[in-house]
C-alpha cells in the first residue's frame, strides 16, 4: 500500500521543490501514514538542518504527524546536478538488486559512485540507517 520510494530530481531549496511544486507546508499536510516512503531528493539544500530558525524540507517530511517519509536522503548544501546522477542511479540499483541492503548500507555505497567530494560530504541520511525497504 502506498509508495515504497519517492525519487525527486530537480531544483530545490531549503523548504521547496522547484518553485512551489512541493513546499514544507505541503509536506506537513500529507496524510499517507502508515505507508511512509523512503524519500530521495536529488536537489540542493533540502537537508539544510543547520538553521536554528527554520526547518528543512527533510525534517518536515520526518516530523509530519499524519504522513511524510520514513527516511530522507538529500543534500545539506549546494550541489551540481550532473554529479548527483551517478549516485542516484547507484542507490536505486543497490536498493532493488536483491541483496537486501539497509538504506544506510545502500547510501554509503552509492556515495562511492561520485568522485565529487562536496557531494559526498553534503549528502545526509535523515532517519534510521538500519531500515530495509520491503
Amino acid at each position: 500500500q502506498g509508495q515504497l520510494l519517492v525519487n525527486y530530481i530537480g531544483h530545490g531549496s531549503t523548504q521547496i521543490w522547484n518553485g512551489n511544486l512541493l513546499t514544507s507546508t505541503d509536506a506537513w499536510s500529507l496524510t499517507n501514514s502508515p505507508y511512509l516512503p523512503f524519500l530521495v531528493s536529488m536537489t540542493c539544500l533540502n537537508g539544510f538542518f543547520q538553521d536554528p530558525y527554520s526547518e528543512s524540507l527533510a525534517e518536515t517530511f520526518l516530523k509530519a504527524e499524519r504522513g511524510g517519509a520514513v527516511a530522507v536522503w538529500t543534500s545539506s548544501g549546494l550541489t551540481l546536478p550532473g554529479e548527483q546522477l551517478p549516485m542516484n542511479l547507484e542507490l536505486i540499483r543497490l536498493l532493488f538488486n536483491g541483496e537486501g541492503l539497509t538504506i544506510g548500507e545502500a547510501v554509503m555505497r552509492a556515495k562511492q559512485a561520485t568522485t565529487n567530494s562536496d557531494i559526498r560530504r553534503t549528502w545526509i541520511l535523515f532517519g534510521d540507517p538500519t531500515l530495509k525497504l520491503r
